[in-house]
């Protein structure tokens, strides 16, 4: 249904949208109807295909057969796989602008609501890749950060008494949170110093991956805490931190399964 989304846009750049479960033709062509599906959804229901690509997944509900792992292939117009993503529990998937961005490196060019906080120093920002999160769904958190020119701020390895920046997202129950992935630094160096700094300067996008175990469901509040220390080449401000809070609504559309008792 995510991927429903983004097929114009995987048009455009030339790609053909197919998507392959174990589900019967009837209940693929019922779900197709319900959620407006116009892309191609091919049955494998007795997971011959799944399996001959080994994507079966034991991690499954014992009593659901033939379940494959989620996730995605990317092919060439010869058919040959380009790049291949897949998550190792039955319960995770992506958006589609997540596979847009992560998988074939376009630019969505919308998003969700975003959050902004302008310091002293720096301008910050945070969204997620939608409005809205579904049950095993995995969005992205962006983080970005504007420097001014002749200012940095510090990455690491750091030395002590300076402040590296991080992005951190509070805990919340059921919420999955992966490891920041932060861009590669800059070396750095103060005349008249012997230590040598890794820094970012410009603008600067951190990404974070959640998976949205959450079953009760409604608008969730993720709190992120990004720290952080702007210096220049002959001054160095204080450490600062920064709290944004981005709301997300539960899609209306999606059936969230059963608390287990």
């Amino acid at each position: 249904m995510e991927l429903q989304g983004v097929v114009d846009k995987l048009d455009q750049a030339g790609y053909a949208l197919y998507a392959i479960s174990y589900d019967s033709p009837a209940v693929l062509d019922a779900f197709a109807s319900k959620y407006g599906i116009t892309y191609p959804l091919l049955s494998d229901e007795a997971s011959a295909v799944i399996g001959a690509l080994g994507l079966l997944n034991d991690e499954a509900a014992p009593q659901v057969v033939g379940i494959p792992h989620p996730g995605t292939f990317v092919l060439n117009r010869d058919g040959t796989v380009r790049s291949k993503h897949f998550y190792a529990s039955y319960r995770e998937r992506d958006t589609g602008i997540g596979v847009l961005e992560h998988l074939l490196g376009m630019d969505a060019s919308s998003h969700g609501n975003i959050r902004e906080v302008a310091t002293d120093a720096v301008s910050i920002r945070a969204w997620f890749d939608t409005d809205t999160y579904a049950w095993g769904q995995r969005l992205w958190l962006t983080v970005e950060l504007d420097v001014p020119s002749g200012l940095h701020v510090y990455g690491r390895p750091i030395s002590e008494g300076y402040r590296a920046l991080d992005v951190e997202v509070e805990p919340l129950d059921r919420l999955v949170v992966g490891k920041p992935m932060y861009p590669e630094t800059k070396p750095f160096r103060v005349a008249g110093l012997d230590e040598s700094f890794q820094v970012y300067d410009g603008r600067v996008r951190v990404q974070l991956p959640i998976t949205f175990m959450v079953v009760d469901g409604g608008t969730l509040e993720i709190a992120v805490n990004v720290s952080f220390q702007a210096c220049s080449a002959t001054d160095c401000g204080i450490p600062q931190a920064v709290r944004l809070v981005l709301p997300i609504a539960e899609h209306p559309l999606v059936e969230r399964p059963q608390r287990p008792q």
